[in-house]
């Protein structure tokens, strides 16, 4: 009974979840769905399932570098023309991201402070709206993501294996399992690996048409403003702006990889500026843990693990923030469980960083000035930075959490 009274909704938790859901209707789902007849990133999904039902390999777009999986899951859309399977996709979107909402808050105990950091997160992050007005996949990846947190064994390594079947940066937990020693989770993610990932791409082989991205060296990095995280900020510092002038050409059009124009040495220091912080955290984490983790600690590496993989990507783009939303929710309403008021305002604070304060420091920066000039160098830099910089704060406070004996 004193359990069920603890979970029941008070006046001020039922306030909290419609306050969010009547903001999310309004800004995720009505302002978005006014602009779905126009161009967005959908686009390319669409062309790559119509190349798929055309028997083509759809890496004849030099805008597709997703696994051949996902242009495979994809291919029904080509049935029916852009603007309804623009619509199905924005619904099907929204299924996907209130659903793993509901299956997190079931996952970790029905309680109001999860509900409400659930509810908080999902509407306020920023990131979602975003990826709902492009067409993105984020919010598919979100619900795996959230079935990787709450799983245990088997389905865990499924969810982890499918995540990267469709966008690599998951796979980045599989090093979770290792150090939890989960042996079939483990073996669960290779096999959903080679089922997702590399049959589809020996289908692939059959088709007419190139069988890889022709422009695989994009994943290289780019200094393009909207790229946050660290390979992109070397990347900026590297091609300077000059002061009152336009922006590089790189920092403006590096979004297109058949319009980056970027030198092989410059390439070649973003990937090992990626691959030094990605080491570098994983030294961390292995130090901080000890090299094992518990069931307990599982979650907190995980979410540690994604932020660290955006921080660390030669190209990350700001939508990508999205796959934070599993891990914030779940350090959120821990913290503030335990009372840990300071870790609770230093994750609220790098959180507001992730997204929605560089957005609106940006937005207000091209509207003040017109478009895109370097006008103020140190606005540009500041708030180009400050997103990887908070997804290394946060990788920091799940280390934290990690230490053996470590204050909650």
């Amino acid at each position: 009974m004193r359990a069920l009274k603890q979970h029941a909704p008070n006046l001020a938790t039922i306030l909290v979840a419609a306050f969010c859901a009547v903001w999310y209707c309004n800004s995720d789902f009505l302002r978005p769905s006014a602009g779905l007849r126009g161009p967005s990133d959908f686009h390319e999904f669409h062309r790559a399932a119509q190349a798929i039902l055309n028997g083509r390999s759809p890496y004849e777009n030099p805008a597709w570098f997703y696994p051949p999986l996902t242009a495979f899951l994809l291919a029904p859309f080509a049935l029916t023309d852009y603007f309804t399977a623009r619509w199905i996709w924005f619904i099907l979107s929204h299924v996907f991201l209130l659903s793993a909402a509901w299956i997190f808050w079931r996952g970790i105990g029905y309680g109001r402070i999860a509900l409400c950091s659930i509810a908080i997160v999902w509407t306020f992050g920023g990131p979602a709206r975003e990826s709902f007005v492009n067409g993105q996949i984020g919010a598919a990846l979100v619900l795996l993501l959230v079935l990787a947190f709450i799983q245990r064994s088997t389905r865990q390594g499924l969810a982890i294996g499918a995540g990267s079947a469709l966008k690599y940066i998951p796979g980045i937990l599989a090093l979770a399992l290792i150090l939890n020693r989960s042996w079939r989770a483990l073996a669960a993610f290779a096999v959903t690996i080679v089922i997702g990932i590399f049959i589809p791409w020996l289908v692939l082989l059959s088709f007419p048409g190139a069988k890889a991205p022709t422009r695989a060296h994009y994943w290289m990095g780019t200094p393009a403003t909207f790229s946050w995280s660290i390979p992109s900020v070397v990347l900026r510092i590297l091609e300077p702006p000059q002061p009152g002038g336009r922006l590089p050409y790189n920092w403006e059009f590096g979004n297109v990889a058949a319009d980056l124009q970027l030198t092989r040495s410059h390439e070649l220091i973003s990937a090992a500026t990626a691959v030094f912080v990605l080491a570098a955290g994983i030294a961390a984490l292995l130090l901080a843990c000890h090299g094992r983790l518990d069931s307990a600690q599982m979650p907190w590496a995980m979410a540690g693990l994604i932020s660290l993989s955006l921080a660390a990507a030669p190209v990350c783009w700001t939508h990508y923030q999205i796959l934070q939303y599993p891990g914030v929710a779940w350090m959120l309403a821990r913290t503030i469980e335990r009372r840990a008021w300071m870790q609770a305002a230093f994750l609220l604070a790098c959180g507001v960083m992730l997204y929605q304060l560089p957005q609106a420091m940006l937005t207000t920066y091209y509207n003040a000035h017109a478009g895109w000039t370097a006008a103020s160098l140190p606005t540009l830099y500041i708030w180009t930075s400050v997103t990887p910089v908070a997804c290394l704060g946060i990788f920091g406070l799940t280390l934290w959490k990690l230490i053996p004996l470590a204050p909650s």
